[in-house]
């Protein structure tokens, strides 16, 4: 361990200690007390919650229930039960319809909170309704009981469970009492729907009281009293439309996500397990979330004939809770850190400068095999810091030069491995296609030996016909050559003369282009092969080179042995070639020329004239512009094998 180290960690521990304790056993003690005051106090919360939710609904229930049994609301009754009997009186049924409807006006006005009161007869269909101060025409015809009506109620689930529940009354599903695209916001209400008897128990209607939902938006709205949090109420229910949507929550949009087509949930904002731990509560409970949300809860059942209840939800900030307690942990974090910082200097103080080289030529090294390649040790230092970090500078260049030789080696192998299969496949081609050609071409021969004289149109198509062929010979020839199958006739030349000599062939191409060639050869360059297989290559290469190249410019020819190995250079001044064709340039039918200046095959042959003589041959873009061609060929070995071994002997050097 370093002596830095060694210092920081001491004072670091002298230093940290006893805030630690202080922060993991004062703070964190404090922080769970409140926790468990808030939860007590919380769910005291709920309970009052609660019951004053009670007290609305009974206290609603019981003005339905007094509302059933006022005297308009039984004679009307009565009326609507003889309809259709022989002691039944029209003008009767209209006074008692007129003296109902002008009750249920009187008391909605003294009544507000009271959104609509209705009489509905057994078969569901609304007689008589009175919404919002307004009384409602009934327009629609009810021919088996030969009356009007206003609305068939049969079809809704408050009518069906009323009917089905034999309840004296029964309580509706909390929902808004409209929902349409083009309506505002209609608040939530509750439908009491109370049966009415005659004297021998025998149904003659519902009377159905809708009450707006105000009040219990009030009592959530000041349950808290002051305390950081939201509130909620959310039904538990069989049905998975209403199963977890809010009845209650402050932003409107929210609600009733059933009848609105929303997606909002309260059991989409935890999840599955947390939601099921909530409905197998009994009664009350809490949730600590992981985003420090505090969720307290306490079921209610509001319905007595259908296990649907509702959820009451306590949703506190815990960072708002215990934003003091947070404040004063933050606080001691900070000491710390500072003292940490200050520990930190102190050590860096005292090791000095004795460990500091040591250290950032540690980091040097550590960033080069990181992957920062252009790291190196810059300092002017005599001792032997000094000396490891020239030493590393030393390395690093050895594994760089050997990097770039390796990937160099795999591209060729690459390319060797691709053109050998090309080779092989164009060998096959060449064979099956010359065969026939040759039959074209002869039998194109004899038929412009018979036509020539009789027909001079059809012959001129037959030498057009024989010149394509002779083309597609070539091709083939070329294709032939790639794929080389006869072995050189090896002799022993010199490639210094060869160099030479093809540089007289190509030097009135030279000069029409106005091109300067300037050879460097290093003496003769003896070896065995085949002269005019080679000289092609030559010719390939530099005819390529002198296309490439501008007036004015300069091709170079270099030449030199090695281990028994002769190498050969050709650089011209072009542009170059894009990295996507080098690694092509070598494969048959590629070329960067012009349509109709080449056929793509010059390169290729040239390839597999240099691969058959055990030799490499390889291009890459030269660092002051154009193109370097690199030919490196065996000077004594004959056998293919013992060549190749020998080229990756030298490589290796």
């Amino acid at each position: 361990m370093q002596l830095q180290q060694k210092i920081f960690i001491v004072l670091a521990i002298m230093t940290g200690i006893p805030l630690l304790a202080l922060l993991f056993g004062v703070v964190d003690r404090m922080e769970q007390e409140v926790r468990n005051r808030t939860e007590v106090e919380l769910l005291a919360g709920l309970d009052k919650m609660a019951e004053e939710l009670d007290l609305i609904l009974n206290s609603q229930e019981s003005i339905a229930k007094g509302l059933a049994k006022v005297p308009a609301v039984k004679r009307f009754a009565t009326s609507v039960s003889t309809m259709g009997h022989v002691d039944f009186n029209r003008k009767t049924y209209q006074q008692h319809a007129d003296e109902l409807e002008q009750f249920f006006l009187n008391y909605q006005h003294a009544v507000p909170s009271i959104q609509a009161l209705r009489f509905i007869d057994p078969r569901g269909k609304t007689l008589l309704k009175v919404k919002e101060g307004k009384p409602i025409e009934p327009k629609k015809a009810d021919d088996v009981a030969g009356r009007l009506f206003i609305a068939d109620q049969s079809s809704k689930r408050f009518f069906r469970d009323a009917i089905n529940n034999r309840q004296e009354v029964s309580m509706s599903d909390f929902e808004l009492g409209q929902v349409t695209l083009e309506a505002d916001f209609c608040p939530a209400m509750v439908r009491y729907s109370v049966m009415v008897r005659d004297e021998v128990d025998r149904l003659d209607g519902f009377l159905v009281v809708n009450i707006w939902g105000s009040r219990l938006d009030a009592t959530m709205e000041s349950s808290l009293r002051g305390y950081p949090g939201k509130t909620y109420i959310v039904e538990l229910s069989n049905d998975s439309k209403r199963d977890g949507i809010y009845l209650y929550h402050q932003d409107t949009r929210r609600r009733f996500a059933d009848q609105l087509n929303s997606d909002y949930r309260f059991n989409k904002e935890i999840n599955s397990a947390q939601w099921q731990k909530i409905k197998d509560t009994d009664v009350k409970g809490a949730l600590y979330l992981d985003d420090g949300r505090m969720l307290f809860y306490q079921k209610i059942s509001p319905f007595k004939n259908r296990p649907t209840q509702w959820l009451l939800v306590v949703d506190a900030d815990s960072k708002i809770l215990l934003s003091e307690i947070n404040s004063m942990r933050h606080s001691i974090w900070l000491i710390l850190g500072l003292l940490v910082l200050a520990s930190l200097l102190v050590a860096i103080w005292a090791s000095g400068k004795l460990a500091k080289p040591v250290h950032d030529l540690a980091k040097i090294i550590t960033r080069y095999a990181d992957g920062e390649g252009d790291v190196i040790y810059a300092e002017k230092r005599n001792d032997e810091i000094g000396l490891a970090g020239r030493a590393f500078n030393y390395l690093k260049e050895k594994l760089e030069h050997t990097e770039k030789e390796r990937d160099k080696a795999e591209r060729l192998a690459r390319q060797s491995e691709r053109l050998a299969s090309v080779g092989q496949l164009a060998a096959g081609i060449g064979h099956e296609i010359n065969n026939p050609l040759m039959n074209i071409m002869s039998l194109a021969s004899l038929i412009e030996a018979d036509v020539k004289d009789q027909n001079p149109s059809a012959a001129s198509d037959i030498k057009l016909l024989q010149k394509e062929g002779n083309r597609c010979a070539r091709i083939v020839q070329g294709i032939l050559s790639f794929a080389r199958e006869s072995k050189p006739n090896y002799q022993q030349f010199d490639m210094a003369e060869l160099v030479s000599e093809t540089a007289r062939l190509v030097k009135h191409r030279l000069a029409a282009a106005s091109i300067e060639m300037k050879m460097d050869i290093d003496g003769p360059l003896l070896m065995y092969g085949d002269a005019n297989q080679l000289q092609q290559v030559l010719v390939n290469i530099l005819f390529n080179a002198i296309q490439a190249s501008q007036a004015n410019e300069t091709i170079t020819i270099k030449g030199w042995h090695n281990e028994q190995v002769v190498h050969l250079q050709i650089i011209d001044s072009g542009i170059g070639i894009d990295e996507d064709s080098l690694t092509h340039i070598f494969d048959p039918f590629f070329t960067t020329k012009s349509e109709g200046e080449g056929t793509g095959l010059g390169l290729s042959v040239s390839y597999g004239i240099v691969k058959h003589h055990g030799g490499r041959i390889s291009a890459e873009n030269n660092t002051e512009g154009g193109l370097l061609v690199h030919i490196v060929l065996p000077t004594e070995v004959k056998d293919m094998t013992k060549a190749e071994l020998l080229l990756e002997v030298v490589d290796v050097n």
